[in-house]
């Protein structure tokens, strides 16, 4: 049993969660339903969800509801914000996606797709919720948001940006006591990591993550932490 399990942090709260479907998100689900939060699941393939769902349900959440959206598509952010009709208390800005290569060898359009999922979307969905968010936000960054890694061009530009926009939140959203979080975790194992030359079985684990990203309920109003670097233990 993990430190989190069954102590009702987020009983009576209403979580928005991106890219739910697996990984860190899935991992950061399950934790958020065994504290008693609502859910709010969002990902690109229902069948997936459905899994997160059930075992969301099965860990204690009162209340789970699927949103199929893709984060790449405006229209689809806004019908998310409308799904949720102003009752998010947490909003947790997640889904992602890496690529690797050289500047020399990128593609622009890629590039553009990379931003966009990394950092244009969060901030999008973020500007439509934060009028009515009463709560937290945490936002899923990376290392790469905090150090240059070779090869990683693209991928740290959208990090460094999303570490930038949750600072800068952060400081915009403390009077309305709305608390904003940036987690950075080094590798993680997660199917975004799996052509990584970092060694899978000495990665971070999402539930790992998913503690972290239980920190900031933890504390008492007066604090909130809004940096969270969680590095690699041990060595590849």
């Amino acid at each position: 049993m993990s430190p989190s399990d069954h102590e009702g942090l987020l009983k009576g709260k209403n979580v928005l969660l991106t890219g739910a479907s697996r990984g860190i998100g899935r991992a950061i689900a399950e934790a958020y339903a065994k504290n008693g939060a609502r859910l709010f699941i969002v990902a690109r393939t229902t069948e997936k969800l459905e899994e997160v769902k059930e075992s969301c349900e099965k860990l204690g959440s009162p209340e789970v509801t699927i949103l199929e959206a893709d984060m790449l598509q405006e229209d689809d952010l806004a019908k998310i914000s409308e799904a949720v009709k102003g009752e998010v208390d947490v909003l947790v800005n997640n889904a992602g996606m890496a690529t690797s290569g050289s500047i020399l060898e990128g593609s622009p359009d890629e590039a553009a797709k990379l931003v966009t999922m990394n950092l244009i979307a969060p901030m999008q969905l973020t500007i439509l919720l934060a009028p009515q968010l009463h709560g937290h936000i945490i936002n899923i960054s990376s290392v790469a948001g905090l150090h240059a890694i070779k090869s990683q061009s693209i991928y740290c530009a959208s990090k460094w940006g999303l570490t930038g926009f949750s600072l800068t939140c952060f400081e915009d959203l403390k009077e309305k006591n709305v608390g904003v979080t940036a987690i950075f975790p080094a590798y993680t194992e997660s199917s975004m990591t799996d052509s990584a030359s970092f060694p899978s079985d000495k990665m971070i684990r999402p539930e790992d993550i998913a503690e972290a990203a239980l920190l900031p309920f933890r504390m008492s109003k007066f604090a909130c932490p809004s940096e969270i670097v969680v590095r690699n233990a041990i060595r590849p």
